[in-house]
């Protein structure tokens, strides 16, 4: 069960789905997805069927003809819907990931179908939130009663599933400090497919055929735009490289506008392109363009623990990456990256400058992070829940 899904929404936790429900399928493992209720229609998008097939993988919407207001009725009904489907689908195992409001639905779903139930934490309800908060209000905010409630209710569905999985180590670690015990959790990392590790291209003619230009030196990111990314550090850094140096932002987000306006403030407008979001499927070819791939999120709770999948992509192709200097991004990328003090425009840039010259390239760290890897991994914690007796 997901929150959202392709086609109807493109960001990292529906690419990271869409990835994983293709894994499985590929090790034989039978898997079919169902969408929280009411969506795609929650987001503003109408789907012309109730089912969709989308490279083998089959995702069932759950609309219902009346929307309940109060929230008991509306969990009740997604309940039902989704006992409905795990029962016509002949489903032994049910999984969802982060946050609870899909937990809650599945854990009463599957203690109805009397199966186990699997968690898996794409991110933290919680440390999202305060990542949104103004930074000299974040501690005090770590206190404020949402947050002390998401993070209690979030414990408790961690602990209710019959396992959980975790994008990463640091992920492992943090989970297993907050009470859940590390037999019961499962790393299954973000991946590339194993297709792209090495890939050989033109960059001159793939800037050309995107309308970019050849001649510059192009640092970028291909990222939801959002404040905890970092980007304004990026625009900071741009006066102190050298003119020949753009930007490049593929991706779309509310802090675009902000970020617009900045470029404009710092005289660097016309050196830092924003094409929004593009079609996945060609993704890789915005990667191949740049120079130099850059992750400059702040530090904050949630970047500090949860795995973007953006970088393993550049490395797969041999892109140099500069990471702010945070747990996560050390493990998503093997730390082979330039990293950099977090929030440091001048830091930043030296980095950049480094990184086209000494960093490490990254295909073979990305080579064993491959989604064919992680098909196993699924396909041996679904055995191991499904015949307990011989683990």
């Amino acid at each position: 069960m997901l929150t959202n899904s392709k086609p109807f929404t493109q960001s990292g936790y529906t690419v990271r789905s869409h990835e994983v429900l293709k894994c499985q399928l590929a090790v034989g493992i039978k898997a079919q997805a169902v969408t929280r209720l009411g969506y795609p229609v929650l987001v503003g998008k109408i789907p012309r069927a109730a089912q969709q097939l989308i490279d083998g993988v089959i995702y069932r919407r759950l609309l219902p003809g009346w929307y309940p207001f109060r929230l008991a009725d509306r969990n009740s009904l997604a309940v039902q819907k989704v006992v409905a489907e795990a029962r016509k689908f002949g489903a032994t195992i049910l999984h969802t990931t982060t946050d609870y409001t899909n937990a809650m639905v599945v854990a009463e779903a599957a203690r109805r179908l009397r199966i186990p139930w699997v968690y898996e934490i794409r991110g933290e309800l919680e440390s999202t939130w305060l990542a949104r908060q103004p930074k000299e209000q974040q501690s005090e905010s770590e206190t404020a009663e949402y947050f002390c409630l998401a993070h209690e209710q979030e414990t408790q569905y961690m602990v209710a599933a019959d396992a959980v999985i975790a994008l990463s180590e640091v992920s492992q670690r943090q989970l297993v400090d907050r009470g859940i015990p590390a037999e019961k959790i499962t790393v299954v990392p973000n991946a590339v497919d194993a297709g792209i590790i090495g890939r050989r291209f033109d960059q001159k003619a793939i800037r050309r055929e995107l309308g970019l230009d050849e001649g510059t030196a192009l640092v970028g990111t291909v990222t939801a735009v959002v404040d905890y990314e970092g980007i304004d550090t990026l625009i900071d850094a741009l006066p102190l490289l050298p003119q020949r140096y753009e930007a490049l932002v593929v991706g779309d987000g509310a802090a675009r506008p902000a970020l617009e306006e900045q470029a404009k403030i710092l005289g660097v407008a016309d050196r830092i392109k924003f094409v929004g979001r593009q079609p996945n499927e060609d993704i890789w070819r915005w990667y191949a363009a740049l120079d130099v791939f850059v992750v400059p999120r702040r530090d904050t709770k949630v970047t500090r623990t949860v795995t973007p999948i953006k970088p393993l992509t550049a490395m797969a192709l041999d892109i140099p990456v500069v990471a702010s200097d945070l747990p996560a991004l050390r493990d998503v990328t093997g730390g082979r990256a330039e990293f950099v003090l977090s929030e440091d425009p001048r830091a930043l840039a030296q980095g950049i400058l480094a990184a086209a010259v000494t960093a490490p390239r990254g295909s073979e760290w990305a080579g064993s992070r491959t989604w064919a890897e992680n098909g196993q991994r699924y396909r041996n914690l679904y055995y191991s829940l499904s015949n307990p007796k011989a683990v």
